[in-house]
């Protein structure tokens, strides 16, 4: 792979990461994944990225958005945009690679998984994420489920570096920030390896909606002069921590069926509270299947399909934490 631009002179420009990839269409065919910079100065680097999952378009149209409104002069250090990250599954309206069948989020560090999605990640790692000091990461529920906007943190780190993110996350300033014990193969997990300091959001999700694209344009664009990268004052704005990723925190469907949610996004749901039902669909005679949250805490997402198989996901929540609590599960 290679870029056709040179991503260490100052200005704006943009250009393709070239991906060379054989298949029956052709024998010598290049998939251009569109990166553009915004330069003066070399450090910090920030990493942008958006469409790592195919059907979620809100990242985008904002880092789009973005590079239309910023000029070099505006900023002190260089950011890095790619807009359509896998960019294969962006133009197939797809949450998985349709040259591979591989889920970019999921492949992050991976050796035994070759292909182009892995190319691509490999190349993203080392050749961009090792010169970042920052990156935003912009997703959505896309075509299966919804979020409450917000915006992410992995809770790994020394304390120094997870109040790093804490701090990012308050510039977002998205009304809830969810922090999880991240998985190896995201890009989240390639930046905390390297020691970047990642924010990850979730932005809606199903359809296009006014409010998150906002949120996530001024979110960005805050988080990068709270980063002193952008050339001007941060507003004051601020969040509050979900803490998630116990099994507890996800409910999934029993048996296949109708879904039929009770609750929406962003409500305080009680533990034993019902919060759903499925329909089995062949007979009467089955019964009707009632969903119940485990304990109580905050719907961050829901799914927005109604036709599930037995295993699928249908609610995800997450419990308040203080600053201090994700602090305490740093290492010192």
């Amino acid at each position: 792979m290679r870029c056709t631009i040179d991503i260490n002179q100052n200005g704006k420009r943009e250009g393709f990461i070239q991906l060379n990839h054989s298949n029956d269409r052709h024998a010598y065919g290049v998939i251009p994944i569109p990166i553009a910079v915004i330069a003066n100065g070399l450090e910090p680097t920030v990493l942008l990225t958006a469409g790592n999952h195919g059907d979620e378009y809100e990242g985008v149209i904002i880092l789009k958005r973005l590079y239309e409104a910023i000029a070099s002069e505006q900023i002190n250090g260089r950011l890095i945009i790619l807009p359509a990250l896998n960019f294969p599954a962006v133009r197939e309206f797809k949450r998985v690679s349709p040259l591979d069948n591989n889920n970019m989020n999921r492949i992050f560090g991976s050796t035994d998984s070759p292909g182009p999605t892995r190319e691509i990640a490999r190349f993203v790692e080392n050749e961009l994420i090792s010169q970042a000091r920052y990156a935003i990461d912009l997703h959505s529920g896309g075509t299966m489920c919804e979020f409450h906007p917000c915006s992410y943190i992995y809770s790994g780190g020394d304390q120094q570096f997870v109040q790093e993110k804490i701090s990012a996350a308050h510039c977002f300033g998205a009304k809830y920030t969810v922090v999880v014990v991240g998985t190896s193969g995201s890009l989240s997990a390639a930046c905390e390896r390297q020691g970047v300091v990642m924010l990850s959001a979730e932005l809606g999700g199903g359809a296009i909606r006014k409010k998150n694209i906002e949120l996530g344009y001024h979110g960005t664009l805050n988080a990068l002069a709270g980063w002193s990268v952008l050339d001007s004052e941060p507003a004051k704005t601020s969040t509050e921590f979900l803490l998630s990723g116990a099994s507890s925190s996800f409910i999934m469907s029993p048996i296949g069926g109708a879904f039929e949610p009770l609750v929406e996004i962003g409500q305080t749901v009680m533990a034993e509270e019902r919060v759903g039902r499925v329909y089995p669909l062949e007979t009467f005679s089955e019964p009707i299947i009632q969903i119940q949250c485990e304990k109580k805490g905050i719907v961050i997402g829901q799914r927005n399909q109604s036709l599930v198989q037995r295993g699928d996901f249908l609610l995800h929540t997450g419990e308040p934490v203080s600053e201090a609590g994700i602090l305490e599960q740093s290492t010192s």
